[in-house]
């Protein structure tokens, strides 16, 4: 376990970065967000003596080199959702550009970074589509590796948190392959690896696909934690034909249209063991039903309940 417990955090404010940022403090560390909308940031968080807040955006090079000034552990939240990999503003490349250009090289030692395990290389063995986010991020990939600052890019497979966040009116719909199995992580056992990360010579300038232990189909997985979570949410599944429709019509429905039919044809292959992400990283710690009785219990995702 890392014996560093100071860093900052871009995109904490996201479904993936929030509970990230929680069970960071939790563990004891001194995190210090850079976020666009402070009033977000603390209705999520609310107040904590070890959560500094700085006010920045990944456009603006000045505010970035104001806020990560003293900066030396680094962890990166982004997310890109689009089908034109020649978008001109992508946080995944664009915004790491900025955030490369703004840090201060003179004290930045590490810059840790979540991605999809669809932009390990190796994944793509069963792959049959690109997926437009996962090009864009191996670029920003590429910059960080160029950039000549140790990095650590961790991989990851599903988050089960994804069965909270994307129900809609108590029903979560899943999409994409509904047999293969889908080696389910979550944003605690995540955050062990990136603690372990921190600072951890082996963990420097390689990439690790984080992945759970045991393999599950999605409905199953989904219906697996629900029932713990809450019992009363349904599980179905999106039927492709139903999605080109609602995508003919709605724009914003082209991109979970792409997300269908890129992880229609994927297959997940298993690769943590393979890659050290046990042996450097730590093995995950809670099951589905587990993490469901923690997500509960604490009430990390009570912030989505609210208005602000």
């Amino acid at each position: 376990m890392s014996e560093i417990k100071k860093i900052t955090v871009i995109g904490a404010t996201g479904n993936l970065g929030a509970p990230v940022v929680k069970f960071l403090l939790a563990d004891g560390f001194e995190v210090k967000i850079i976020v666009r909308n402070t009033r977000k940031a603390k209705n999520i968080f609310g107040d904590h003596p070890h959560l500094t807040l700085e006010e920045a955006d990944l456009s603006n090079v000045p505010s970035l080199k104001k806020a990560l000034s003293d900066t030396a552990y680094l962890y990166l939240n982004l997310a890109t959702q689009t089908t034109d990999i020649r978008a001109p503003f992508c946080a995944d490349r664009e915004g790491v550009a900025n955030i490369l250009e703004a840090v201060d090289r003179s004290r930045i030692k590490q810059i840790l970074v979540i991605s999809g395990l669809g932009a390990f290389s190796e994944s793509h063995l069963k792959g049959a589509t690109t997926f437009v986010p996962n090009a864009i991020r191996m670029q920003g990939h590429q910059l960080i590796k160029a950039s000549g600052i140790p990095y650590t890019l961790l991989h990851c497979s599903w988050f089960a948190d994804s069965f909270v966040f994307y129900r809609r009116k108590g029903s979560y719909s899943v999409i994409g392959d509904a047999k293969n199995p889908i080696y389910f992580t979550n944003c605690y056992d995540f955050t062990r690896h990136l603690v372990n990360s921190i600072g951890n010579p082996d963990a420097l300038n390689r990439e690790f696909p984080i992945q759970g232990i045991t393999g599950l189909p999605h409905p199953v997985a989904a219906k697996t934690f629900l029932n713990e979570f809450d019992e009363k949410s349904k599980v179905s599944v999106l039927p492709h034909g139903l999605l080109k429709i609602l995508a003919f019509f709605n724009k914003d429905m082209k991109f979970v249209k792409h997300m269908s039919e890129y992880f229609s044809a994927y297959s997940e292959p298993y690769l943590a063991q393979k890659h050290d992400t046990y042996n450097l990283l730590g093995k995950p710690t809670l099951s589905l039903t587990e993490y469901a009785q923690k997500l509960k219990k604490e009430g990390i995702y009570d912030y989505l309940d609210q208005t602000s």
